[in-house]
């Protein structure tokens, strides 16, 4: 079957989205095919006063983009990699993994707030809806107040500059695709807060059937340095389990020839945190992401887990989405 032309893209609605979905489309161009934009509603859109963590659904920002998949009624989708679950409805395949120059964490703080991340005074209120972020901002701090804040990052943006908050954290790739970096006060390094898996990556879906698409796609979008960091990482949620509901960590990356990988599972309170980290072969990524998360399982990750999710606690099931 040949390569649809044109091509019809699915993607969120909102600019952040939008902007990545555009990247995504003008590099198709440039390989000589033209792309339509579709937008879809998830629930992840609609449901904006309530915490993903709480709505239990680790495909709330994707699970509409599938069915528009799987229905034909788009030929690809765009999802920023951090929201696709570790695992998908059966006919859909993850045909590429764009490049990732931003995974970090930022440190956004309120206008009047002049000091850094370092900077920040006892008790002081940090914005996060973010286990993940949560769990290890109190594990570097005891004393911070964390609140929750959702919304579009244009949106969490003006809720900070109107409230009385010291300041809060988001992606620092969406504020640099949004051409808002000037937001940017610190980049959280690493040894306080380890990135979401796939963060500050896109990756881009299409239907397993599409045997020629799939192709046309790996080879226009594909980045292999952040593929072998995005089935690392991947790995390591999948033997995890729980997706957003899970305060999790995981940031593999190349350096020279080898992969290495930073993982953690925190309590939501701080007060334990499981951390550690692996080098490897690029190929045997998949493996080592796999081992590192038992390894934090039995060092006291399982016992989190259990605390987090209760009776919501299950096996993953389906295929591994990879590219």
């Amino acid at each position: 079957m040949p390569v649809p032309d044109p091509l019809v893209l699915g993607t969120r609605s909102s600019e952040l989205a939008l902007r990545q979905a555009n990247v995504v489309r003008s590099k198709l161009e440039a390989a000589g095919h033209r792309a339509e934009l579709e937008t879809i509603t998830t629930r992840g859109d609609e449901s904006t006063d309530t915490p993903i963590s709480e709505i239990g659904d680790e495909a709330v920002f994707t699970k509409e983009l599938d069915r528009a998949l799987l229905e034909g009624e788009v030929d690809l989708a765009v999802h920023s990699l951090k929201d696709i679950p570790s695992t998908v409805p059966g006919g859909i395949t993850l045909a590429a993994i764009g490049e990732r120059p931003h995974p970090l964490d930022a440190f956004v703080a309120h206008p009047s707030f002049e000091g850094h991340l370092d900077d920040l005074p006892e008790g002081a209120t940090v914005a996060t809806s973010s286990l993940r972020r949560t769990a290890q901002l109190l594990t570097w701090r005891s004393d911070l107040n964390i609140v929750p804040v959702r919304g579009n990052v244009d949106t969490r943006l003006e809720k900070l500059t109107e409230s009385d908050w010291d300041g809060m954290v988001l992606a620092v790739a969406g504020l640099m695709r949004l051409g808002l970096s000037v937001h940017i006060r610190d980049r959280i390094d690493p040894s306080i807060m380890i990135p979401a898996v796939g963060q500050g990556a896109l990756g881009i879906a299409c239907r397993e059937e599409g045997e020629s698409l799939r192709a046309f796609l790996h080879d226009v979008l594909h980045d292999p340095p952040a593929g072998y960091a995005a089935v690392a990482e991947r790995a390591f949620l999948r033997r995890v389990g729980g997706g957003c509901q899970v305060p999790l960590g995981a940031w593999a990356r190349l350096e020279e020839e080898t992969l290495v990988l930073d993982a953690c599972i925190a309590a939501l309170d701080g007060t334990e945190h499981y951390r550690d980290r692996r080098r490897c072969d690029p190929e045997d990524g998949e493996e080592v992401g796999r081992q590192l998360a038992v390894d934090l399982l039995e060092a006291g990750g399982e016992a989190i887990l259990e605390e987090v999710l209760g009776d919501q606690r299950r096996e993953p099931t389906g295929s591994p989405f990879r590219p």
